[in-house]
């Protein structure tokens, strides 16, 4: 099982990246700041979870191959990633570490995701509120576009991305609800 993630910049152009299943962190789970991090940030994001094998999935097919849906937040430790790319490194060492992608329970998907939203609430003040609508690909395009490039298996989670990203610190706690009903809460230790 790998983590498939969606990577946007300001202007909503894209990357993928792939996390080994050490990056997850389950169960509400607290988030502990490693001792490499100096500051942290989160972005809120969509999580499906792939159900179907598949290589070069055509878009108009790519809804067939996602039947559950979540939420999740990814972690990044700022000052790593600077560090990494001001020496010419790659800087996904800064994204892939231990419990750096919360993920919550998932659901069966019922018709189109489009109209759902999710929320993050941080310290009981909603700071993100998304509709899936508005990111700037659709988990449809992005299923077809990762399938381009890596075999999509049973179990993988796809990370839909998001932009920009909110700083963290210690003390916090996170909330994240996916049409109203919240589905992940813990701390920033």
């Amino acid at each position: 099982m790998k983590l498939l993630c969606a990577e946007y910049n300001g202007a909503g152009e894209l990357a993928y990246s792939v996390l080994g299943d050490n990056a997850l962190l389950r169960n509400n789970e607290d988030f502990y700041v490693p001792d490499f991090a100096g500051t942290v940030s989160c972005v809120p994001q969509l999580v499906l979870r792939v159900c179907k094998l598949g290589k070069g999935v055509g878009e108009r097919f790519a809804g067939r191959y996602y039947e559950e849906v979540g939420v999740g937040v990814r972690f990044y430790a700022d000052d790593l990633e600077r560090s990494l790319l001001d020496k010419g490194l790659s800087p996904s060492q800064a994204s892939s570490f231990d419990g750096s992608a919360a993920i919550s329970s998932l659901s069966r998907r019922e018709g189109s995701v489009e109209k759902w939203t999710y929320a993050l609430r941080v310290n009981d003040t909603v700071v993100r509120e998304c509709r899936v609508e508005d990111l700037p690909h659709t988990p449809e395009r992005l299923i077809a576009g990762m399938s381009r490039y890596y075999m999509l298996k049973i179990g993988d989670f796809i990370y839909c991305g998001g932009f920009p990203r909110l700083a963290v610190r210690i003390g916090d706690r996170l909330r994240l609800s996916l049409n109203g009903t919240e589905l992940l809460d813990f701390g920033i230790k």
